[in-house]
């Protein structure tokens, strides 16, 4: 009877840590499952919640780093770059293998080309490729590179990194056209102002802002020496020395600004139909 009852009692412990034992591991597994059923659905919030409550609870649990990238590109799905930034760096700290350091380094680029940190972007793609890695990531860090360059307007070195990529006629004539393209003189803009203010947004093609500046500077120049004809000579010199120097200085400004906005909206032409042509090649079987 005593042996019965031994053996009774060591069934219901056994049954009791198997038990817990699945309780436990359904206690894991669940916060993971609903952060990527969330995530499929789209619903970032919830499923960065769940992903931060397996943080909470299993802080050395192997997948952390898994967890934080995925945290990072929910952070990124809802534009919030700082946090998506951030996270990226944690989950690449935490990656148990260079395979998956490189994939969240890749991740980490596309989210600082994103934010405009062209520099940083680059960083990490260096490091990736130092790193060897697999030859679909190192195209791909290739590409991301070259991507960088493109929206740097740093024309050279985007050709040389996509000779190794691919080669493509098409993306050699865009790039012989970005390279070619129109570009003005800031100090020419400033010049032309300065001779006649408004000629210098006519140069830069801003005929509104040429005509304004025309216009307004003529109107200053006119009560001006209408004020030295009528011997009102105390009128002349504030007007020409506190009006019409102001306005004078400002069109010479603006001209030159012009002028760096056109040659910046000529590179930017340039840029986008590079990237064009790079998705019709990434996009082609």
């Amino acid at each position: 009877m005593y042996q019965i009852l031994n053996k009774f009692i060591s069934f219901l412990l056994l049954s009791i840590l198997l038990l817990f034992c699945r309780f436990v591991a359904a206690a894991e597994e669940l916060p993971l499952s609903l952060g990527r059923h969330f995530t499929a659905q789209g619903n970032h919030d919830a499923a960065i919640t769940e992903y931060k409550r397996f943080l909470f609870f299993h802080p050395h649990d192997p997948r952390v780093g898994e967890v934080y990238y995925n945290i990072g590109l929910a952070y990124r799905a809802q534009s919030l770059w700082t946090e998506a930034v951030n996270t990226l760096r944690i989950a690449t700290h935490y990656a148990m293998d260079s395979e998956s350091k490189s994939e969240y380094q890749l991740e980490l680029a596309v989210t600082l080309i994103a934010t405009q940190n062209y520099d940083l972007a680059q960083l990490e793609l260096i490091k990736v490729m130092l790193r060897n890695p697999s030859v679909q990531r190192y195209r791909r860090a290739l590409f991301l590179q070259a991507v960088t360059y493109i929206y740097q307007f740093r024309w050279e070195a985007a050709r040389e990194v996509l000779r190794d990529y691919a080669t493509d006629e098409k993306l050699d004539a865009r790039f012989d056209s970005a390279l070619n393209m129109p570009q003005k003189s800031v100090k020419v803009g400033s010049v032309l102002s300065k001779i006649l203010p408004g000629a210098g947004h006519v140069y830069a093609g801003d005929w509104r802002g040429g005509l304004n500046a025309i216009g307004l500077n003529s109107a200053l120049g006119f009560l001006i020496i209408d004020a030295v004809l009528d011997g009102h000579y105390t009128d002349a010199a504030l007007w020409a020395g506190i009006v019409f120097l102001r306005y004078y200085r400002g069109s010479t400004f603006r001209a030159e600004k012009a002028v760096e906005q056109f040659n910046l909206q000529v590179s930017r032409q340039a840029a986008e139909a590079l990237l064009q042509r790079l998705q019709e090649i990434v996009d082609s079987p």
